[in-house]
């Protein structure tokens, strides 16, 4: 082995450490005089070692020698060279020279590269001067010892073991000698990079070949094997029993230089530590049932935690009464803590709460420690279910004065003097605020104080127990007295010291409220800490969920899917109730299971802006704190309310970064899913969505879930019941809010709002002749969502006629009135963006077609109407009808007098709309329409022209009405079938229509919809005259030479269209018997007037001022090119309209006369039909289908009805359903 240097072989080379967190390794780069040394030599960068040394300052304990020691570290060589550093003009001794003088070389200061955490690990600093030599060819070391410094090095080694064995020779080159005799401090220790965030400390235990003790290094060889020692985290040792007295009170006391307390012997201070106990903690609240109410040990009073009886016999508790309390939360699973909000914390909370130690007799298992929930809210935690708690004996408490200490003291001062409490700042102060800045406020405030937590009789009160320096006053500790507190920090006065800083280490300084008598020094109000602000990953879910009925048997069935650790997906419509039914199954397995329940809706993280690392980073800790929830044998819930929301289902005929974002996102989804919940871990899951469609299909098939469960509308009776639980709830939640004699709200401390409030004393009070049955009638489709508005709505209505009527009763009846004016204009989530179509076509306005109307009858209004009888039927009900019959005889407008009639919701689609050129989109608009029409169920989908879109297949040689029928037969007819959704067809040519639409369970029955008989034609001239006015005569029946029989008589081979059309044209005829003369004035004059406008350069219009004496008077500065019949129809009804204002300024008996003979005079004037203008329409109307097209239709129904046989003529094309056809 050689060695080399810049300036001599035994002379270091003075260099300055630069520090490069790139190198991550334990080698450095070179400075450029010894980089071209080695260059020049031949030296291969493998072989060199690299020596550096340094003073290192002596410790501050050691005070028998201040000075320094000289220090060496052993490193690689990277064999590339380091960067110079300018040296500064002026120094120490003054000007040096210029930097563009020939001695710039000189100058220059070298440097010495290393990796800034080796450096940090070694106690070098930037800028440090040190001494690089250079050793050559150093002796080699085959097999190498390796210990982690710490069992967390030990940890990260263990997980990255494969990396490790690797990459060791790429990082590490030399070796410091275990064995060398100069001294201890040479074993230093080396770091590993394993991944670019997370390193490793190791140190060299021994090598071999073993070298001498005077070499103080070695290189590890390329072949060399790496023996890793485990270091794993060691209980406690037994040598501290060995311990004097006085070190084991220090450190029992919290750092003090004093002893313990004279009132606890000696024999237990020298006991050895007790080692800590960690459960799975639990709200006392919330673990109601596994404890006795008698028993007054179980009662939630005070600070008390509940273990079960084997762990008061253990080692740790035995004989033990108060413990310290502290809830171990891991830093992961947190929200990050703003450094700047955590460094202007004037107040930082305890970690450890000290309380009273309780027998669990009805404990569930040897694992769990339940907590009261005053000592819950005490470390912030109200409603704790899962999560690890640390329970270990607490210290004494602090003596009365310092005499009782073990030191000597001359006076006996005391330790505490008073309790100081900071209350947390609010936002709203009302009434007295606390820390005021007069003596009287504080003591005002001080009182209060002890109202709240100090008055009880059983001195279960929170300051008459074990007070711990730096715990939280709960908010709101006491809702039965008449008191608001938002919450703070109690201190001691003076405070404790302690040279701990770490929280879990520093032991908790207490004592006993009731045996001390101490004042409350009530300080200004501060912020709450960081601490106590930051949330956890999930949401609040409310702690008394709303009630839901109708559904036990789906509640039941989801509980028993999640006890079994099967992870469920909850569907359903907008408004059904799923986000309540999460809450009250999160709540019942909280209670009944001590499931751990984070609940979070996805809807949260639905923002372009959102990336997908912060959504991954989000989905893993909620199922972090789920599985952390679940351990020592606990079980956890994680509910994803929305799923549907953070992964929709891939659009189809799109393609762009919404798909591809989905896609991503759902396969995260079901990594993170698969890798939390099992059988094992505890965790199960549970989402919602609106439909299982309305999911990506990457977490539909991933086996992310179990099972999918539907919640449904509820059907008329469930309506009932939840319409009967509403208006029974709010009677009870919400009298306060509508009673008219409430008085103003209540102060935040000086009084609220009283209590004592009787059942509907000032709330609804329901009528008892509403019969919600018929209310639920007319709320078919509705959601529970739907009927909580339509409820409010009723409550609203009311509260309004109450107003109005000046009634003395503070009390207000809900009527059956309200709910009618409720339904008014309500429309249901289901039914908001669905377009429906509204008539007013009723059954008397249809002539004819008795027959098939009342098949109509029964297969749409009759299911709806008289429900519970059909719901006794087995079989499954028709709900598809096809109309075809003639053009012109009523098929669109029958389906138009269903939507009026029947109550159903109606939605018409002509056949052309749904057809698109683009492959796929077809069949899409199919889906979307009945999509649609479940929504709005219960709904009549009408198809006008059916034929068009629904051709025989394989008639089209594009194949796109093809796909279209293959959609339509299984959107009508699927696995599923249709519930509420009924398909009304009309086409005028049947026999075009695919077959396979024409079975049963698909169009049931095809009706059809004949020419007109006689009396058909009379009842369809009847329905048509009686929205005209006709003479009396025509209309009377004993007269058949001029009525409606004889024109009935005349039209034969007439249809319904074409009846109409002679009314409306007799109609017309009458009209130009009314305008005639006035008409035919107006046609000379447009004749006239044309010539003259083109002759005329103005502009066709005339202007003068509304209200003058004499129109056009002051108009005179051109003359206006309008014609005479204009300006005298004009002038004519300027004058009507100041005869109206003249007449409505008059009085009420001149207004009512002169509205009658308004009435006459406007009744003189409408047209009546005459038999004259009936004649004279006949003439000139002809009927629209002519004799040879009926009887080819004809024939081609009679086929259609009778003749599907199959068989073919000789000779010709068939004409038979399923031959090719053209479109007549």
């Amino acid at each position: 082995m050689s060695q080399l240097s810049a300036k001599g072989s035994k002379g270091a080379t003075p260099a300055e450490v630069v520090l490069q967190p790139q190198l991550k390794s334990c080698l450095v780069n070179l400075p450029s005089s010894l980089v071209s040394v080695l260059v020049n030599a031949n030296t291969v960068a493998q072989n060199v070692v690299v020596e550096l040394s340094f003073r290192q300052p002596a410790p501050p304990a050691d005070k028998t020698n201040g000075t320094s020691q000289i220090r060496s570290i052993y490193l690689g060589w990277t064999g590339m060279q380091s960067q110079t550093r300018l040296a500064p003009i002026v120094s120490r001794n003054g000007i040096q020279g210029t930097r563009g003088s020939a001695a710039r070389q000189d100058q220059d200061i070298a440097t010495v590269e290393v990796d800034s955490t080796l450096a940090r690990v070694l106690g070098i600093s930037d800028g440090m001067k040190v001494g690089v030599n250079l050793h050559i060819d150093p002796p080699q070391a085959h097999t190498v010892n390796i210990e982690p410094l710490t069992p967390t090095d030990w940890d990260i080694i263990e997980l990255h073991a494969r990396f490790l064995e690797t990459n060791f020779l790429s990082q590490v080159r030399a070796l410091p000698n275990p064995a060398f005799s100069a001294s201890q401090s040479q074993r230093h220790p080396l770091t590993l990079h394993l991944t670019p965030t997370s390193s490793a400390n190791i140190l060299v235990t021994t090598l071999s070949p073993a070298p001498p003790s005077t070499q103080p290094f070695v290189k590890i060889s390329p072949d060399a094997e790496v023996i890793v020692a485990p270091k794993t985290r060691q209980p406690r040792s037994s040598d501290r029993s060995t311990r004097s007295v006085a070190s084991t009170s220090r450190k029992s006391v919290g750092g003090r230089s004093t002893a313990s307390t004279v009132r606890h012997p000696a024999t237990r201070d020298e006991a050895p530590a007790r080692p800590p106990l960690f459960l799975r903690g639990v709200d006392r609240a919330i673990a109601a049932e596994y404890f006795d109410e008698e028993d007054a040990n179980d009662n939630d009073k005070g600070l008390r935690i509940w273990i079960d009886n084997d762990h008061l016999l253990s080692k740790s508790l035995k004989g033990v009464t108060w413990v310290a309390v502290s809830i171990v939360r891991p830093a992961s699973l947190e929200e990050p803590i703003d450094p700047q909000k955590q460094a202007m914390d004037a107040e930082k909370p305890a970690s450890k709460i000290v309380a009273r130690l309780c027998a669990w007799n009805d404990a569930p298992d040897s694992q769990h420690a339940a907590l009261s929930s005053l000592l819950c809210a005490a470390m912030a935690s109200s409603g704790l279910v899962g999560g690890i708690v640390r329970i270990e004996a607490a210290p004494t408490q602090l003596p009365r004065t310092t005499s009782a200490l073990k030191k000597e003291s001359k006076e006996k001062e005391v330790i505490v003097k008073n309790l100081r409490v900071f209350p947390f700042g609010t936002a709203l102060s009302n009434g007295l605020k606390f820390g005021g800045e007069s003596a009287a406020e504080k003591e005002a405030a001080s009182r209060k104080l002890k109202s709240i937590f100090g008055d009880s009789q059983d001195g279960s009160g929170l300051l008459e127990g074990p007070l711990t320096d730096g715990m939280i006053l709960p908010a709101e500790a006491d809702k039965g007295k008449d008191h608001a507190w938002p919450g703070g920090i109690l201190r001691f006065d003076p405070s404790p010291s302690s040279t701990e800083e770490h929280p879990l280490k520093k032991p908790a300084d207490w004592l006993m409220g009731s045996e001390r008598k101490l004042t409350i020094e009530v300080q200004p109000e501060i912020a709450k800490p960081s601490d106590l602000t930051r949330g956890t990953p999930g949401h609040e879910i409310p702690r008394s969920p709303t009630e839901m009925v109708g559904i036990e048997t789906l509640t039941a069935e989801l509980q028993s899917h999640l006890l079994h650790s099967s992870s469920i997906l909850l569907t359903g419509g907008l408004g059904s109730g799923k986000t309540s039914l999460t809450h009250l199954l999160a709540n019942r397995l909280r209670k009944e299971h001590l499931f751990n329940v984070t609940y979070f809706s996805c809807r949260t993280l639905v923002t372009d802006e959102t990336r997908v690392s912060t959504i991954k980073e989000k989905l893993q800790k909620i199922f972090g704190a789920g599985a952390w929830g679940a351990r020592l044998g606990g079980r956890s819930l994680v509910v994803l309310d929305d799923i549907d929301k953070l992964c929709p289902v891939e659009t189809e005929l799109q393609v762009g970064n919404d798909n591809g974002r989905s896609r991503q996102v759902s396969e995260l989804l079901c990594s993170i899913a698969r890798q939390y919940c099992s059988r094992d871990t505890g965790v199960v899951l549970l989402a919602t969505a609106q439909a299982k469609e309305s999911v990506n299909n990457v977490v539909i098939g991933g086996h992310v879930v179990r099972d999918i469960l539907t919640l449904k509308a509820p059907n008329k009776d469930g309506r009932r019941k939840v319409l009967e639980l509403l208006v029974g709830q709010r009677d009870v939640q919400q009298q306060p809010k509508h009673s008219r004699s409430q008085s103003d709200g209540a102060a935040w401390m000086g009084g609220s709002e009283s209590g004592d409030q009787t059942n509907g004393a000032q709330g609804f009070e329901v009528d008892p002749s509403i019969d919600f049955l018929d209310v639920a009638g007319q709320t078919d489709g509705y959601m529970p969502g739907d009927l909580t508005s339509l409820v409010s709505r009723a409550q609203n209505e009311a509260l309004i006629r109450s107003v109005s009527e000046d009634a003395e009763d503070s009390r207000v009846s809900l009527t059956r009135e309200d709910f009618t004016a409720a339904l008014k204009g309500f429309t249901p989530a289901s039914l908001r963006g669905v377009t429906l179509q509204t008539s007013t076509t009723t059954w008397s306005s249809i002539g004819g077609l008795q027959e098939t109307r009342q098949i109509l009858l029964e297969t749409l209004q009759y299911p709806t109407t008289y429900a519970p009888i059909f719901a006794q039927c087995p079989l499954r009900l028709r709900s598809g009808l096809l109309l075809y019959g003639y053009p012109g005889c009523g098929k669109t407008l029958l389906a138009s007098a269903v939507a009026g009639e029947c109550g159903l919701n109606f939605i018409s689609v002509k056949g052309p709309e749904i057809l698109n050129k683009y492959i796929g989109a077809s069949e899409k608009s199919v889906r979307d329409l009945f999509d649609r029409a479940e929504a709005a169920r219960p709904c009549v989908l009408f198809f006008d022209e059916f034929d068009s879109i629904a051709p025989k297949r394989g008639h089209d040689s594009t194949g796109v009405t093809d796909r279209v029928v293959n959609q339509l037969l299984t959107q009508m007819d699927g696995a599923e079938g249709l519930s509420g959704v009924y398909v009304l067809a009309a086409t005028s040519r049947p026999d075009l229509i695919d077959p396979a639409l024409l079975r049963p369970g698909r169009l049931d029955k095809s009706l059809l919809c004949d020419m007109p008989n006689t009396e058909d034609r009379l009842d369809i001239l009847r329905a048509v005259t009686g929205q005209l006015k006709i003479e009396s005569s025509i209309l009377d029946s004993s007269n058949e030479s001029q009525s409606l029989h004889e024109i009935a008589r005349q039209t034969q081979g007439y249809s319904g269209a074409d009846l109409q059309a002679v009314m409306y044209n007799a109609h017309l005829e009458a009209i130009h018997d009314v305008l005639g003369p006035t008409e035919d004035l107006g046609n000379s004059n447009d004749k006239s007037s044309s010539s003259s406008r083109s002759k005329s350069k103005y502009r066709d219009f005339t202007y003068f001022r509304y209200g003058d004496e004499t129109l056009g008077k002051s108009t005179t500065s051109k003359p206006t090119p309008a014609s005479l019949a204009e300006r005298a129809s004009i002038s004519a009804k300027l004058a009507s309209m100041e005869q109206a204002r003249k007449r409505s300024k008059a009085g009420s008996s001149a207004t009512a006369t002169n509205g009658v003979s308004e009435k006459e005079e406007a009744g003189s004037q409408e047209p009546v039909i005459s038999w004259r203008h009936i004649v004279k329409s006949l003439e000139q109307t002809r009927p629209s289908i002519s004799k040879a097209d009926q009887r080819r239709l004809s024939g081609i129904y009679r086929e259609f009805v009778v003749g599907r046989n199959g068989e073919m003529a000789d000779g010709e094309a068939g004409t038979e359903i399923g031959g090719r056809s053209t479109l007549m």
